[in-house]
């Protein structure tokens, strides 16, 4: 059985969104860094991004021997 969908203009009108919709998500943002570098400053974004993502453990020997 093949039944064809009404034609109203409804899907179609449907698709475009949808297609619209996957459109936006493929478009590139800058990313996070970038926009530091823009807000800040080249050096002061790089401070900033290497401050948060250093390594925050304790060493061992803050435990106690």
């Amino acid at each position: 059985m093949n039944v064809s969908p009404p034609d109203d203009g409804k899907a179609a009108s449907r698709l475009l969104d949808h297609c619209c919709g996957v459109a936006r998500l493929a478009q590139v943002e800058p990313q996070a860094r970038e926009r530091l570098e823009v807000a800040l400053g080249g050096e002061l974004a790089r401070r900033l991004v290497g401050a948060l993502s250093g390594d925050h453990r304790l060493p061992a020997r803050a435990f106690g021997d």
